[in-house]
């Protein structure tokens, strides 16, 4: 009698099985229930936006904010993240505003650590830094549109009254690009890692109130004794990996750690006493890639004056200036456009444009003018990029090779300071738990 198809099926089935192989796995062979898991069509499983609340909900002028980080396991998209508050002007009546600045004038300084302690990024003077850089980077249509929800006017000076004295409250949010240069890394779209962004930890210093506003009264000051805050966080878009790939970047990050590359700043700040014209300052600070380095000269009586923009620059009269880092020049020769010429400043002008890379790009053009620049937004510039098709091109500064930079003055009638904000770049390496950086 022959076999039963069926029975002849199965017994072939068992005896492809080897006889040493596991037997759960030659029952799922048996079965047919030895099935192949499909590849995710995204690296990503969930995108949300997520607060992250500061230790307290209220500050005022003078105070340290200080916030960690609970992310997760998520990673932070830095490009469409945003830090948000309400603030209010304390007093009984008048009006100021940020003059040629936004919100981001009342943080004096921003300091940015990992959870095990590693300093990321500092920025002292940050809201001279972000006044600069969001003047020089952004047009003017982007400053009238989002440029307005971070605080700056239609005018960008002191004809904008934005905030009433002893009024309601009004909302900021600042991008986290123009909060701290750390949120800008230097590969397009890079997202911070868990293991760096989960336990941040940020301590912000408010400036006070006669440096961060600008009063636009008649009556200068009347009834102004600060500025407060309130619903102060920051809204982070947080993005959840699949398992697959969580795994993958994990086992590198144990391995050989995550690296994230981006700039730092580093502020150097001289002083020029009355009648002094000629001044040299040095930036001393050891860096192995220095990109830019650019130079706003302050009146001093308009730091803690509420009548005065503390962050306008003095009207330009630079007679000549220029970079030297160690034994190179930059330009070669210095530069003279401060005195016996009918338009003052042209060739520093195109310089600035030149360092914020819109001399290649005339479709992102700047909102500062010439004349804006003579009047008050003047800056000293240099690129010490080798190559400005590459990035992380930049030379080395070290004690052998202090960067310099020199200037002489027509007439110095007020006290004056020299900041000069040194771009380089930093590489973090994020371990499992700890983190290093190396500039």
């Amino acid at each position: 009698m022959s076999v039963p198809y069926v029975e002849n099926q199965r017994t072939t089935q068992v005896s492809s099985v080897s006889a040493d192989a596991d037997t759960k796995a030659a029952d799922l062979m048996v079965n047919n229930l030895v099935y192949k898991q499909p590849s995710a069509l995204s690296l990503a499983v969930n995108r949300t936006y997520k607060r992250q609340y500061f230790q307290r909900n209220d500050y005022k002028n003078g105070e340290t904010a200080v916030i960690d980080w609970n992310t997760g396991t998520d990673y932070v998209d830095p490009t469409n993240s945003y830090l948000r508050f309400d603030m209010r002007v304390l007093g009984t009546s008048g009006s100021v505003n940020f003059g040629s600045g936004s919100a981001m004038n009342i943080i004096r300084q921003v300091t940015i650590r990992s959870r095990s302690g590693t300093e990321l990024d500092r920025v002292e003077r940050c809201n001279v830094w972000a006044r600069n850089e969001s003047l020089y980077t952004y047009t003017d249509q982007w400053l009238e549109t989002y440029g307005a929800v971070q605080g700056f006017g239609p005018n960008r000076d002191q004809t904008d009254n934005t905030l009433t004295v002893g009024g309601g409250y009004a909302t900021f949010c600042i991008p986290l690009h123009r909060f701290a240069p750390f949120f800008r890394p230097t590969k397009k779209g890079q997202k911070l890692p868990p293991q760096l962004a989960s336990g941040l930890h940020i301590e912000i210093i408010f400036e006070n109130p006669t440096t961060a506003l600008s009063d636009t009264t008649a009556t200068p000051s009347v009834g102004l004794t600060g500025y407060e805050i309130t619903n102060f966080h920051f809204m982070l878009d947080q993005i959840a990996l699949t398992d697959e790939t969580q795994m993958s970047l994990n086992m590198e990050s144990a391995e050989t750690g995550l690296e994230y590359t981006y700039p730092r700043i580093y502020t150097a700040i001289s002083t020029v006493g009355v009648g002094e014209t000629s001044v040299s300052s040095q930036i001393r600070k050891a860096v192995s890639q220095a990109c830019v380095a650019y130079t706003t000269v302050l009146d001093q009586s308009n730091l803690n004056s509420v009548t005065d923009d503390s962050f306008e620059a003095v009207t330009f009269d630079t007679a000549r200036w220029q970079y030297r880092l160690g034994a190179l020049y930059f330009p070669h020769q210095p530069i003279e456009d401060g005195a016996g010429v009918t338009q003052l400043g042209r060739e520093s002008y195109v310089n600035s444009l030149m360092m914020f890379d819109k001399l290649k790009h005339p479709f992102a053009e700047t909102s500062v003018t010439p004349t804006d620049f003579v009047n008050g937004k003047a800056l000293h510039c240099v690129s010490m990029e080798k190559d400005t098709m590459l990035n992380l091109s930049g030379l080395p500064v070290n004690n052998s090779r202090v960067l310099e930079f020199n200037v002489q003055f027509n007439a110095v009638a007020a006290a004056r300071e020299v900041v000069t904000f040194l771009e380089y770049t930093a590489v973090s390496k994020s371990y499992i738990d700890n983190c290093a950086v190396a500039i």
